[in-house]
């Protein structure tokens, strides 16, 4: 164990990448990178989840499969070149908990298939069909992805987490205050302070949106934060 202790998290992931070529090597790279982030995990879950769980499963079954999933999925995740530790365990950390979530989502929607429930035919007739939602251009798509790019990490990662609670046609959304909480914790600032994040983020992503496409060519360097 000792051997990977030293190991950065996406050193560890890669190795747990290779697990079919070094099986022991693997192992013991989750075992180290379980050592880490476990008790963080586990404390999130408690905080997030901890009241939605019911039935078989509990925080303790929902951490464990989430690291289950991590090490199946670890090739999936990229460390996009980041150097700094501290941004790369709040990356790696950030990648555990949409794992988690997205567990703790399929537990809901496993739990409402079991309850069946009978609605008349002449009640299904009385239901309006939503309304289709709009469809972005590959064109628009690829213009925001581009002016994701522009962005720094943080104001990536306040919108990612906010796009992950974000119901479309639902009016006025704001994200969990225990989501919140810990987003604010992971970044070391406020939640007030996020809130002026995400507006200069959408602003600055509008703002490259609405140049001239000569202009957004030559213009490929990321945003700073404003302090």
């Amino acid at each position: 164990m000792q051997g990977y202790s030293s190991e950065s998290d996406a050193d560890l992931l890669a190795y747990m990448a290779m697990a079919g070529e070094d099986p022991a090597a693997a192992r013991e790279a989750w075992a180290e990178f379980y050592r880490r982030h476990a008790g963080y995990l586990q404390a999130v879950c408690e905080r997030a989840y901890g009241g939605g769980l019911g039935g078989d499963l509990g925080v303790g079954d929902l951490v464990a499969e989430t690291f289950r999933r991590a090490f199946d999925r670890a090739q999936q995740f990229s460390a996009r070149d980041v150097e700094c530790p501290e941004l790369l365990r709040r990356r790696v950390r950030a990648w555990l908990g949409r794992i988690a979530q997205r567990l703790f989502q399929d537990a809901l929607r496993s739990r409402r298939r079991l309850e069946q429930i009978h609605v008349e035919p002449d009640v299904w007739d009385r239901i309006p069909a939503p309304a289709p939602l709009p469809v972005p251009s590959p064109g628009k798509l690829a213009l925001v992805r581009q002016a994701l790019q522009q962005l720094s990490d943080r104001e990536r990662c306040v919108l990612r987490v906010t796009f992950q609670w974000y119901h479309p046609g639902q009016a006025r959304q704001r994200l969990p205050d225990d989501v919140v909480a810990d987003l604010a914790e992971a970044l070391e600032t406020t939640p007030e302070n996020l809130r002026q994040i995400r507006r200069r983020a959408l602003e600055k992503i509008r703002a490259f949106m609405a140049k001239p496409s000569q202009a957004r060519e030559t213009d490929d360097s990321p945003l700073e934060d404003e302090p």
